[in-house]
């Protein structure tokens, strides 16, 4: 599954607490979240402390090793435990774990201190898209699909929303629907899109053969692993492709998702 880490990391509370104070427009100022104010209360002692436990997590995070970035988060949680930043990175933990009731609380509890965050918002629609709450999920990501597509630091994701969307439709009974998402994809888009809802609709419809055509296509089109990973482990949380780890996959042209994967 595709987890997203937000932005707040380390010194980045710090950028975004200017950021909040420049004016929109004249006389106007964006108010500033109260885990900001927070973060710009603790002494200097108590911000070098964060500031490396916070980095440190991240690093371990970085290199899978779980168990100590957790060790660390907690380390974080105990200097402040209010940043969206680190309450995601715990959540991104626990989904490593699978240990998705933690992942939830801790993606809601980033999602109290900062409604608007794409990233979490999107982690607890993957949540309910594992946990096989798929109407669930529908709604959360048609909510994210426009800002996904309206945003330039977004568009990378915006078609693999859809992709999630099309699944979700598949499962909730709407087969129409999903067939329209790909309406106006073809083989010339830069995303995989195309070849991964074409070949999902093929799984839906029980041939296994023409949809494995698809995802080889895809393989051979997209040979950067990090391009297709996402869209791979949807297929693979979804129940339609068998996880690498598990060496049942038939289609050898694509890479496995190694690495996050998230």
């Amino acid at each position: 599954m595709k987890i997203i880490l937000s932005t707040f990391f380390a010194l980045s509370f710090l950028s975004f607490a200017q950021e909040t104070s420049e004016p929109k427009e004249e006389g106007e100022k964006k108010a500033k979240p109260q885990f900001v104010t927070e973060l710009e209360a603790l002494t200097k002692e108590q911000q070098n402390k964060y500031m490396v436990h916070f980095r440190e997590a991240d690093r371990l995070f970085k290199q899978k090793r779980i168990f100590e970035c957790l060790n660390e988060i907690h380390e974080v949680h105990r200097i402040n435990s209010t940043n969206p930043g680190s309450l995601n990175l715990e959540g991104a933990c626990y989904v490593e774990f699978r240990n998705f009731k933690k992942a939830r609380a801790a993606f809601k509890k980033a999602l109290k201190q900062n409604p608007e965050n794409f990233n979490v918002r999107f982690n607890l629609a993957e949540i309910d898209f594992v946990t096989s709450k798929y109407a669930k999920s529908l709604e959360q990501l048609n909510g994210l699909k426009e800002e996904a597509k309206e945003k330039n630091n977004l568009k990378g994701m915006a078609a693999l929303v859809d992709f999630k969307i099309l699944l979700c439709k598949l499962k909730t009974g709407d087969e129409e629907g999903a067939k329209k998402i790909l309406e106006g994809t073809d083989f010339l888009d830069d995303t995989p899109l195309f070849y991964y809802g074409n070949a999902a609709l093929e799984y839906f419809a029980d041939r296994g053969p023409e949809a494995e055509v698809w995802l080889a296509r895809a393989g051979r089109i997209f040979r950067n692993p990090s391009t297709v990973a996402p869209w791979q482990d949807t297929l693979i949380e979804f129940g339609y492709i068998k996880s690498f780890y598990g060496g049942d996959l038939e289609v050898e042209t694509l890479s496995p998702t190694g690495g996050n994967g998230k």
